[in-house]
């Protein structure tokens, strides 16, 4: 789940201790580091609540950057 915020600040839920070079790496993992790049403010660019201003693949994927930095042991 998104909140309305940055999504980097999203995606620091994940692991709160996480480097940006992490993130980047992982983001590129997930294929979402490009569009991040492309955004006005790239990980300070609000998302709104839920995620409304992304597109759902947009959201999956930055879902699976917060499991994968998160280590999650199962992704459904």
């Amino acid at each position: 789940m998104l909140f309305h915020r940055s999504v980097g600040k999203n995606i620091g839920y994940a692991k709160e201790n996480a480097l940006p070079w992490e993130i980047e790496n992982v983001a590129k993992a997930a294929n979402i580091y490009e569009f991040i790049e492309s955004l006005p403010e790239k990980y300070n660019t609000i998302v709104g609540e839920r995620g409304v201003k992304l597109s759902g693949g947009q959201r999956q994927r930055i879902a699976i950057v917060c499991a994968i930095l998160k280590n999650a042991p199962i992704l459904v």
